[in-house]
C-alpha cells in the first residue's frame, strides 16, 4: 500500500493520465457511425483503440483504488475492519483489471471460448 505524500501524487498523477484517455475515449466513440455491437466488435479490433483502452482500463482501475482506499482509511477508524475493506477493494480492483483486460484482449484476437 502506499502512504501519504506517494499515494497523494500517485492518484494525481493516474488523475492526469486518465483526462487524455476519457477524451480520447469519447472523440473515438463519436467517430463510429452507430453503436451497435457489431461495430463496437469492429472498433476494439483496431490496434490503438486496443491499446488505448486497455491502458484506460488498467488506470482508471487504479485510479478507482486509490480514492476508495484514501476514503476508507479516513473514514474508518477500526483497523481490522479498515484492512478488511482494503483487501477486499484491492480485490476487486484486481478483478475489475483482469476482466476488463481479458474482454477486450478476446474481442482484439478474436478468441472463441
Amino acid at each position: 500500500m502506499l502512504h501519504g505524500k506517494k499515494h497523494w501524487l500517485y492518484h494525481r498523477f493516474t488523475a492526469i493520465l486518465l483526462l487524455p484517455l476519457i477524451i480520447w475515449f469519447i472523440y473515438s466513440l463519436s467517430r463510429v457511425p452507430e453503436i451497435t455491437y457489431s461495430n463496437m466488435i469492429l472498433w476494439t479490433s483496431k490496434t490503438p483503440n486496443y491499446i488505448f483502452l486497455f491502458v484506460l482500463i488498467l488506470i482508471s482501475a487504479r485510479h478507482f483504488q486509490l480514492g476508495i482506499q484514501v476514503i476508507l482509511e479516513d473514514y474508518i477508524s477500526n483497523k481490522k475492519i479498515r484492512d478488511f475493506y482494503l483487501k477486499l477493494i484491492n480485490t476487486i480492483y484486481y478483478l475489475l483489471s483482469f476482466l476488463g483486460v481479458a474482454s477486450i484482449t478476446k474481442i482484439y484476437f478474436g478468441v472463441n471460448i
